[in-house]
């Protein structure tokens, strides 16, 4: 039924108007509300898969149409190498298939295939402690080296529960169903729990051990990232480089953190994202700190490209000379690139701060002072923060995967085991292997 407005009394069209307005109001209320919602995806620090998602961009998803496929030009591949055979079977034809006869005569000519056979056993062995008294009255019940301190599982059974769940990330319920359906171990979802547990536990010395060495680096990269725990907001603190890393889990996100993890002593150099913390830190203890370029260009690139493109490129020319000046031997030289790139780099935060809608990022830029030119001066501090980003990602992959860590308990855990985890990892040690040699 169409409602014509003549047709209808003052009272009515009032009545009309006013919930039209209503309507118009929650609207707009909706709207505001989606935009905020918008904004934390939409921004420099968005990871590009967030980006995918919500812009609907297929980009790197699938194949430029006309790409040439398969691996770049000149890469060198690898080749996958099997060892000696442990065992030679060999097939001899018994009668022609085409017609029949039996009677063959070898060519000489023989074919060789590797085949990598898996053999998963269980073993159940019973051991018999045989008490003894000794002449002064002692009771002694001697031990096997193999019989492990708590538990029915041996060090192989419980290296694989604790490489499953911190290197492959799988949840306990997987690692009971994958114990008991392939390798025939009976396994809880408690059990599994108890044994990464007496694990950690078991291993406390060698992250202690981490804690003393991070001290002790020429270079360190640190980084953090919110963590639930128990539907609290913690953070993930991470001290790193290319050999080590250090996680600690803790509910606050101050300097505290990183005056206890690398002290007052520490004689190193610091690379970091620029967040206020680091720069107290380094500041304070008069520690050589690098800023992170490549967040700074996300950051310019997000605010620039598009709506201020003469400041874009002028940044990006910033960047090249960095680079460049970085590859720089002499000294003279150095010191040369380095008093003209201050200069740039200050009239650049000059003239983004003329522009009202850049005034926020011209001044988180100015705030990093001198550490954003450190990585010439010292050309073992890199220009970015990469390796700390990638250490820290297995703890944002497993957030996805859980939700949140479901005790204190847990904190401490994870602290431990990622860490170790992580630096083996660095050092291109097996994890699984080692954890046996440890436990």
């Amino acid at each position: 039924m169409i409602l014509k407005l003549e047709d209808l009394s003052k009272e009515k069209l009032i009545d009309l108007v006013l919930n039209k307005e209503r309507r118009i109001e929650k609207l707009e209320k909706e709207k505001e509300k989606l935009e905020r919602e918008l904004k934390k995806y939409k921004n420099a620090n968005t990871p590009s898969s967030a980006h995918r998602h919500i812009r609907g961009n297929t980009q790197g998803l699938k194949a430029k149409k006309g790409a040439r496929r398969g691996a770049p030009l000149r890469h060198k591949g690898s080749t996958l190498f099997l060892p000696y055979p442990e065992e030679t079977i060999l097939a001899s034809a018994k009668k022609c298939p085409e017609c029949g006869s039996k009677k063959l005569a070898p060519t000489g000519y023989i074919k060789k295939r590797k085949m990598i056979r898996l053999f998963i056993t269980r073993k159940i062995t019973q051991y018999e402690q045989q008490e003894a008294r000794c002449e002064n009255g002692h009771l002694i019940l001697p031990q096997h080296h193999d019989l492990p301190d708590q538990g029915i599982y041996d060090k192989k059974i419980v290296s694989l529960v604790n490489y499953l769940k911190f290197k492959a990330r799988v949840p306990h319920n997987i690692i009971t169903d994958l114990m008991r359906n392939v390798f025939n171990i009976p396994m809880t979802d408690t059990t599994s729990l108890n044994i990464i547990k007496r694990t950690s536990e078991r291993l406390e010395p060698e992250y202690e051990q981490l804690g003393k060495e991070i001290k002790q680096q020429k270079l360190v990269g640190a980084d953090e990232t919110s963590l639930s725990v128990l539907g609290v907001n913690h953070w993930v603190w991470v001290f790193c480089n290319n050999i080590l890393s250090f996680f600690k889990i803790h509910n606050k996100r101050g300097g505290d953190i990183v005056q206890q993890t690398l002290g007052k002593n520490f004689q190193g150099s610091l690379i970091s994202d620029g967040w206020k913390t680091y720069t107290v830190y380094c500041h304070d203890n008069k520690i050589r700190h690098g800023r992170c370029w490549a967040h700074a260009k996300r950051e310019v690139e997000f605010e620039c490209k598009n709506k201020h493109a003469d400041l874009y490129k002028w940044y990006c020319d910033i960047y090249k000379s960095v680079k460049k000046a970085r590859a720089c031997k002499r000294e003279r030289k150095i010191k040369q690139m380095h008093n003209h790139l201050k200069a740039d780099l200050e009239r650049w935060i000059g003239a983004a701060k003329a522009r009202t809608s850049l005034r926020k990022l011209a001044t988180k830029l100015e705030n990093g002072g001198s550490d954003w030119l450190t990585c010439i001066i010292y050309p073992e501090i890199p220009m970015d923060n990469n390796e700390s980003e990638r250490s820290i990602r297995p703890f944002v992959i497993l957030e996805k995967i859980m939700g949140c860590l479901r005790s204190e308990g847990g904190k401490k855990v994870y602290e431990i085991m990622m860490s170790l985890i992580s630096t083996w990892q660095k050092q291109q040690k097996n994890q699984y292997y080692i954890l046996q040699t440890l436990l």
